[in-house]
């Protein structure tokens, strides 16, 4: 019987982070809910190579396609939003959104290469859009909301006299079915390679798991959800990598705040990056630290602040997750790109789920590191004074 062990790691600034080849072929996936949920309520998708995201409701199915940059038609749902297809030059587009957002429209030709896009906000209800293709041909005309993307092949005869654009009209109607015009399959698609790492971050009422992979065939997930609920009843979610569930969040518990200046070795210490005060709303609203990194703890505090039944992860259980992830362990921990680490950021694909970040530390009364560094604890102790610790960098 294999041993599931719950591990939250805190960053010592810190963040308490729990516990075929393709050759063409498409990939349907998808998901069913365990543990503490018995259903999932929606899914959202990103290829971690190309940064490419989808949400779907959670009992949907979802096509990971051949990834050329293409949006492809899928086999889930008849929607006909563009009309008349084959076309000479230009048509329209009508679709039906079920809240205020943004919608983002793109047209495509065969080979990837974008002919025109826009985005709009709209309000709920029917719009309207034209399109005017420039060059006669096939093209993928796609639709991207809160909901995920759905795409429509459509096939322009004749554009004498035309140029690419998408031109909003305002509230329509919605031609669910256009007598005389074609009906094209859509639904949720996700352009994938085999070899890339997509991950999974998937939503039921307040849990929420995190699962990556890179699938060869098709499949369904078996989504574990597990509680991971801090003192004041804030939800985290949790990522199992090999036999052990760690948080897949930056710990935000923050009972009290702490100045910069204010440390201690036996007593809580809880600072929030940046903010030298006392009111833990302030702290909070501050900037944008508190919302993207989660509190600062030292030892004391991070043993203590502990979802129920998850505990600080111990030395071994750091070498289990190191011997894991093998080669580049770091790297595959780490959160990939510039928006959070501070250049080289290298090998950082974030493969594993864990989606570490540089909260950086505090030092000397200063709070130093943000962006560079990101230190976790360890409940094992390295000394009569000190625990071990464990650390991400930007190189």
């Amino acid at each position: 019987m294999k041993k599931k062990i719950s591990i939250c790691t805190t960053l010592i600034s810190i963040l308490m982070l729990g516990s075929i080849t393709l050759f063409g072929q498409n990939i349907s996936v998808t998901f069913t809910a365990t543990g503490a949920a018995t259903q999932i309520d929606s899914v959202k998708a990103t290829n971690l190579t190309t940064n490419q995201s989808v949400t779907l409701p959670g009992n949907e199915t979802l096509l990971l396609t051949t990834n050329t940059g293409i949006p492809v038609v899928s086999e889930l749902a008849n929607r006909g939003i563009v009309y008349p297809n084959p076309f000479s030059g230009k048509a329209m587009l009508s679709i039906s959104v079920m809240k205020p957002q943004i919608v983002f429209l793109k047209i495509q030709n065969m080979v990837g290469q974008v002919v025109s896009e826009t985005k709009v906000w709209v309000q709920s209800g029917n719009h309207e859009f034209n399109i005017s293709i420039s060059t006669s041909g096939m093209y993928m005309v796609s639709l991207t909301t809160e909901q995920g993307t759905v795409s429509n092949k459509v096939i322009c005869e004749d554009a004498t006299g035309s140029v690419n654009t998408i031109q909003y009209r305002g509230v329509g109607s919605y031609h669910l079915h256009k007598t005389g015009f074609k009906t094209p399959q859509t639904g949720y698609s996700l352009g994938y390679s085999s070899g890339e790492i997509i991950l999974y971050k998937c939503f039921s009422g307040i849990y929420t798991t995190v699962v990556t992979d890179s699938p060869t065939e098709s499949k369904n997930y078996e989504v574990e959800f597990v509680e991971c609920m801090d003192p004041t009843g804030r939800s985290n979610p949790i990522v199992r990598i090999g036999n052990l569930n760690w948080m897949a969040e930056n710990l935000a518990y923050l009972p009290s705040v702490n100045m910069p200046s204010s440390a201690s070795k036996s007593s809580p210490r809880y600072y929030v990056y940046g903010y030298s005060g006392s009111d833990v709303h302030e702290a909070k609203t501050y900037n944008q630290n508190y919302t993207t990194y989660g509190v600062l703890y030292n030892w004391t505090a991070g043993n203590s602040s502990c979802p129920s039944g998850w505990h600080l992860p111990t030395h071994s259980e750091w070498i289990i997750l190191s011997d894991f992830l093998g080669t580049s362990a770091g790297g595959k921990m780490k959160e990939s790109g510039f928006t959070y680490w501070v250049s080289p950021n290298i090998g950082a694909s974030n493969q594993a789920g864990f989606t570490g970040l540089p909260g950086g530390d505090r030092q000397d009364n200063t709070f130093v590191f943000l962006h560079s560094f990101g230190y976790f604890w360890s409940d094992t102790q390295g000394d009569n004074i000190s625990a071990l610790v464990y650390l991400c960098q930007r190189d």
